[in-house]
């Protein structure tokens, strides 16, 4: 005849629940499939984006774990830039796009970044091919030229107003006055009635 122990069956359900928890915990890692890094629609892209436009690398460089890129814009869909070639920051690692390429062409989906653009791991900056750019147009329209930046402000004039005719000092005083002599009046009808109750 076996005899259980306390012991043994408690060890036994410590076992069975350690056992289940292992096989839950390898079923819910994530699959190859998933861990790739997702690229957004270039509809979702355009919507998040401050600005979308294409341009050719013109120079790239490392910068710590980001790269600095000079982008020559040469078509604008959304947004503004200040001149037709900007500065695109983009990040390295797992999900992040690297250096792009120099001389190649791209759609750049970004956000504003101090002095440059951040072109973000899920963005959805890419290379300018066919398919993409007719899929921005359709989103976006056909874009336009980059501008040369704001236009020189205009001189300005200053003119004085209302100084040939000033108004004279009690006429301007008067309601200042008036508030301070009904806000004694007031001091003085509560003074006198918080003495009456006493």
């Amino acid at each position: 005849m076996i005899r259980f122990d306390g012991r043994v069956l408690r060890r036994a359900l410590v076992l069975a629940l350690l056992a289940i928890l292992v096989a839950l915990g390898l079923g819910a890692a994530p699959s190859p499939a998933s861990a790739a890094c997702p690229r957004p629609a270039p509809q979702v892209a355009a919507q998040r984006a401050a600005v979308v436009f294409t341009g050719v690398i013109s120079s790239a460089s490392a910068s710590g774990t980001s790269f600095v890129q000079r982008v020559t814009v040469d078509r604008l869909y959304k947004g503004q830039v200040t001149s037709a070639e900007v500065r695109v920051r983009t990040t390295g690692g797992k999900c992040g796009l690297g250096q792009l390429m120099q001389g190649e062409r791209y759609v750049v989906f970004a956000m504003p970044d101090g002095d440059s653009w951040l072109a973000g791991p899920r963005s959805g900056t890419s290379p300018a091919s066919d398919a993409l750019l007719a899929r921005v147009q359709g989103i976006l329209g056909q874009g336009t030229a980059p501008t040369a930046g704001p236009a020189a402000p205009q001189d300005v004039t200053f003119t004085r107003v209302g100084s040939a005719h000033p108004g004279p000092l009690l006429r301007t005083a008067a309601p200042g006055i008036a508030l301070v002599i009904v806000g004694l009046l007031g001091l003085l009808v509560t003074r006198r009635w918080g003495r009456a109750a006493v």
